[in-house]
């Protein structure tokens, strides 16, 4: 059987789990030797710029620095972002995020679907008025289809790290996957740009109608490779903040 998770009021060591309860804060982690210090001060976990009001930069500019810190340096941003603060913060930053992210899936879906009916259903095509109702409904069954994931995601984290011994408790994981959701914005770019771009391109006239089936198979990898993305991403913030303290 596995041993229970650590208690969320117990302490850490940052670098390998091992449980410094008793422990003076000017010693060494028994196991790894790390400083104990780094796993209980403010050195190394601080709240996410998005949240830090006390910021002289405007909201939006923070958002967009904090965008870019989970994109481009996931690892740092997780390993050094606490994982207990502000849930409204959080959640505010993963909806807008979401809403971007589902409005530009529904364009890329929108424009496959056009692409579809134009040339490959062109015998039966749909009245003129359903290609609004597409147009509109794809990017909310989008978001609906990512905010139902998410919460999906965040209970099995939670049931799953319990039952492995891990601390990741529900409202840990539901903050992680908040700022994950920076991570559907070059998803959902990448789709786009495939997506429209070969709808325009059809439309236009500059490709063959047998490009179709080399566009097809890149949609199949773009989909493999989004996944893995997504997923490794996702396993970053989760693997650096199990042993967080704050």
């Amino acid at each position: 059987m596995t041993s229970p998770a650590p208690q969320e009021t117990d302490i850490l060591c940052e670098n390998c789990g091992y449980m410094l309860n008793g422990l003076p804060p000017s010693g060494r982690c028994p196991e790894c030797g790390d400083e104990i210090d780094l796993s209980v001060s403010q050195r190394l976990r601080k709240p996410p710029l998005w949240e830090d009001i006390g910021d002289p930069r405007p909201k939006w500019l923070r958002f967009f620095l904090t965008t870019a810190q989970i994109i481009f340096r996931p690892t740092r941003f997780f390993r050094g972002s606490t994982s207990r603060g502000s849930i409204e913060l959080a959640q505010r930053f993963a909806h807008i995020h979401w809403l971007i992210s589902s409005l530009l899936l529904g364009i890329a879906a929108w424009a496959h679907w056009d692409w579809y009916e134009r040339d490959v259903n062109r015998f039966t095509p749909l009245p003129a008025w359903a290609r609004w109702v597409m147009f509109l409904a794809l990017p909310i069954g989008t978001y609906l289809a990512i905010t139902l994931t998410i919460r999906l995601a965040a209970r099995l984290t939670a049931w799953e790290a319990a039952y492995r011994g891990y601390r990741l408790p529900h409202g840990v994981v539901l903050r992680a996957l908040y700022y994950h959701a920076a991570h559907f914005l070059p998803v959902a770019l990448i789709a786009l740009i495939t997506c429209g771009g070969f709808n325009l391109l059809q439309r236009t006239g500059q490709l063959l109608f047998t490009a179709g089936t080399a566009y097809l198979y890149l949609l199949c990898g773009e989909v493999v490779v989004a996944a893995g993305y997504l997923f490794n991403t996702y396993w970053i913030g989760m693997r650096n903040l199990m042993y967080a303290n704050r």
